[in-house]
């Protein structure tokens, strides 16, 4: 069963109404350049939850989509991204008090890209994972907590340009 965006905007409304969070699950992705070896961050609209604060490229998944292509369209969607990252799992938030659970990946592209933002960010920057721009969405200091350097932790190599 296919859903309208109308009939999932009211479904995410009710859950957030009885978890406090914009769907049951979420998921979405922490951008890693291989050439430069940076992070894509984004800072939250003030139209989003946690408006203000830098964070990952994500949302609610959406009826009929795993975790992980939701991911992907969400940075689609936000970023304008059009290639082939490679998606690696990294961790998953749980809100023990309601259920909600999201799923935190890695996306490897080549090289940077320009990002063009939609309504739910404001900015955006590249920068190597000890420069990250504060405040920090409190999902992205989740996932840091963890595993701080995430693409060193999953041994993915830079260009040889950086060695």
């Amino acid at each position: 069963m296919t859903l309208t965006f109308e009939e999932q905007e009211a479904l995410h409304r009710q859950a957030k109404a009885e978890t406090g969070f914009w769907g049951r699950q979420g998921s979405g992705c922490l951008v890693y350049a291989r050439d430069t070896g940076k992070y894509l961050v984004q800072l939250r609209s003030e139209e989003v939850l946690q408006g203000g604060t830098w964070g990952v490229w994500g949302g609610a998944v959406d009826h009929g989509l795993t975790p992980e292509e939701n991911a992907l369209a969400e940075l689609m969607q936000e970023t304008g991204f059009d290639g082939e990252p490679e998606l690696h799992f990294l961790v998953d938030f749980i809100d023990e008090a309601s259920g909600f659970r999201y799923r935190n990946f890695l996306a490897v592209v080549e090289q940077e890209f320009d990002p063009i933002l939609n309504w739910e960010g404001e900015d955006s920057l590249w920068c190597e994972i000890g420069d990250l721009p504060d405040p920090l969405h409190f999902g992205l200091e989740y996932l840091l907590s963890r595993i701080p350097n995430p693409a060193q932790h999953l041994g993915i190599a830079t260009s040889p340009a950086l060695k």
